[in-house]
């Protein structure tokens, strides 16, 4: 249990780092951020949580050696750079003008 609550928060860091071969046996940040990436080729891809060998048999692993540049399903909104404006994100819709 303790390994899989570290690893689901390790695939979730926003964390920059390249683990080369490694990433093709267990799941990683770059690899988990493709799941949530709003850009086309990256939609239905990276199901696996914590190794990517099913992603690789059935064709759904996507890993194209760069970070995505839009997440979820607001693909056309600029997710904040920041800790804390990503912290906050989830809820600017309270002050955010919508008329």
């Amino acid at each position: 249990m303790v390994v899989v609550v570290v690893h689901a928060t390790f695939i979730h860091a926003n964390v920059r780092w390249q683990f080369s071969w490694l990433q093709r046996v267990i799941a990683t940040p770059s690899f988990h951020h493709w799941h949530h990436a709003a850009e086309p080729e990256a939609i239905d891809v990276n199901f696996a949580v914590h190794t990517p060998i099913r992603d690789t048999l059935f064709g759904t692993f996507y890993l194209p050696g760069r970070w995505p540049k839009q997440y979820g399903l607001c693909g056309n909104r600029d997710v904040p750079g920041g800790w804390f404006g990503q912290f906050l994100y989830p809820f600017e819709w309270l002050w955010r003008d919508t008329s």
